[in-house]
């Protein structure tokens, strides 16, 4: 895949793109070894439980991203959670859009 080979894209933009959650899923692979992207934004694009896990996992080891925007990605409660455990560990995320999604009260008390 070629997010995973670019050594010099800083910002993806994807807003609205109808990307479904397996395709969600391969550009978050990309992203995950990524060393240069800056910028990604999945705005308005459906990003199921297992598609936040994916994200998750990959915030845990991206070391460069430093913003996400996720606005509008009918994030549900659990899959929430699991994008928050990633934020946690990661040490170089500044910015995180996560405007129209569901967050509970169990999502919001991990913020």
């Amino acid at each position: 895949m070629m997010l995973k080979e670019n050594k010099t894209l800083k910002e993806l933009h994807l807003r609205g793109c109808s990307l479904q959650p397996k395709g969600l899923e391969e550009v978050i692979k990309g992203v995950q070894v990524n060393t240069k992207l800056e910028t990604m934004d999945l705005s308005k694009n459906t990003i199921d439980n297992k598609s936040a896990s994916c994200l998750g996992m990959m915030l845990k080891e991206n070391k460069t991203l430093k913003e996400l925007h996720l606005w509008g990605c009918s994030l549900q409660p659990k899959g929430l959670e699991e994008v928050i455990k990633g934020v946690q560990v990661n040490t170089k995320l500044e910015t995180m859009d996560l405007s129209k999604n569901t967050i509970d009260n169990k999502s919001a008390s991990c913020l």
